[in-house]
């Protein structure tokens, strides 16, 4: 059964992978709630539990898909106010 954490990324890092993902069109926010619903679903995400991670982490975490088609894929939960970033990654076993 796979199962899933928050893992902590580079925040500049993750910056340049949005700002890459918006000029290719693979960045979905939550206001798009039919492209975050589909892939929410599609990922089998848990939103809910991400977010509490992200909240205890950060004051008011944004949530963003990253759907690239690459291993950089994924939902990210970040700060700009205290500059962090945390992803959901899933992991087999």
């Amino acid at each position: 059964m796979a199962r899933a954490r928050m893992v902590e990324v580079d925040y500049y890092s993750f910056r340049q992978l949005l700002r890459e993902a918006a000029h290719r069109g693979g960045r979905i926010e939550k206001r798009d709630t039919r492209r975050w619903n589909d892939y929410v679903r599609a990922h089998n995400i848990n939103e809910v539990g991400a977010t509490a991670i992200a909240r205890s982490r950060f004051e008011e975490p944004t949530p963003v898909i990253i759907d690239l088609g690459g291993e950089r894929d994924g939902l990210y939960l970040y700060s700009d106010l205290e500059e962090g970033c945390l992803r959901l990654v899933r992991q087999d076993g």
